[in-house]
């Protein structure tokens, strides 16, 4: 997938990419019109924890501010890379009272990155992507209240029947899960 990608941004990747193999790494939104970035430092409260125990190779790639210009905020902040698998992830932190309303606001932009990646053929039809609500709190599982099973519902309607997207509201992921042997 990653090819498709760069293939597809030729001008702005080299900008917008970076790989990593590290165990645990972490992902944030700085303040302004910057895009997305490894976090380098002590992680913040804020960041995205990117678990990947077997060190395969994650991309971030840098959407708002970087693929598209800061003047189109209608896309996701990033999206996370692995192999075939992909995850759009949207930053919306603030007010702790508001955390439904700030799971609400990631799905336009979730949805029109999904859509744009699509119709592009940078995801190809009939697959599965994940779409990550980074709003300082991870749900319960099972997913627990109807606020949030609304959101689900409404970004499957946005993406469509070609592509099947899993809303996760979450700070943290896993890629390259060992298998233990049996």
């Amino acid at each position: 997938m990653i090819e498709r990608i760069t293939a597809h941004f030729a001008a702005r990747h080299a900008l917008c990419l970076s790989s990593h193999t590290d165990a645990l790494f972490h992902v944030y939104d700085p303040e302004g019109n910057h895009p997305c970035r490894h976090r380098v430092d002590a992680p913040q409260e804020t960041d995205l924890a990117v678990h990947n125990p077997a060190a395969a190779l994650v991309h971030l790639v840098a959407i708002d501010h970087c693929l598209y210009s800061s003047g189109d905020a209608t896309r996701c902040d990033c999206a996370l890379v692995c192999g075939e698998e992909i995850h759009f992830v949207e930053f919306k932190h603030g007010n702790y009272r508001r955390r439904t309303d700030r799971i609400k606001d990631c799905i336009l932009q979730l949805a029109a990155a999904i859509n744009d990646f699509l119709q592009v053929g940078i995801i190809a039809p009939h697959s599965a992507v994940q779409a990550i609500a980074c709003v300082g709190f991870t749900e319960q599982r099972p997913p627990q209240g109807a606020a949030i099973e609304a959101r689900k519902l409404q970004l499957n309607k946005l993406v469509g029947n070609s592509v099947a997207v899993e809303l996760l509201v979450t700070d943290h992921i896993v890629f390259g899960k060992i298998e233990k042997a049996p």
